[in-house]
């Protein structure tokens, strides 16, 4: 049984974001961790969320870390007054250290102990 548990526990981990996606601007991990730091949409009239390949060309270099794909959702995006799909950006902390850096026009501060 608590194999079971855990197996479901890993898959719900690693799917798609169905929801609202969550905004972190600052985190603190432990290395091996992730955090969904945003959501990231298209045009306002977009019916979909963009694909991750074509957002990586604009992801910072972060030594402590790497960018992974979070999966589909939906954020509120103020500038169009709406609910529009996005993607999830997750970060996954590779090794101990701070970085501050911007993320497709949002700054962010992880912190990997």
């Amino acid at each position: 049984m608590r194999f079971f548990i855990f197996a479901v526990a890993c898959l719900v981990a690693t799917t798609a974001w169905a929801g609202q996606i969550p905004y972190h601007p600052k985190a603190t991990l432990k290395v091996g961790q992730t955090v969904i730091l945003k959501g990231v949409r298209t045009k306002c009239d977009g019916k979909r969320a963009p694909g991750f390949f074509s957002l990586r060309s604009k992801f910072p270099k972060v030594k402590i870390g790497v960018f992974k794909d979070g999966g589909k959702g939906t954020v509120n995006s103020k500038s169009c007054n709406k609910e529009v799909p996005a993607r999830a950006i997750v970060f996954k902390a590779t090794k101990k250290g701070k970085a501050s850096f911007q993320l497709y026009g949002d700054k962010f501060v992880v912190t990997v102990k």
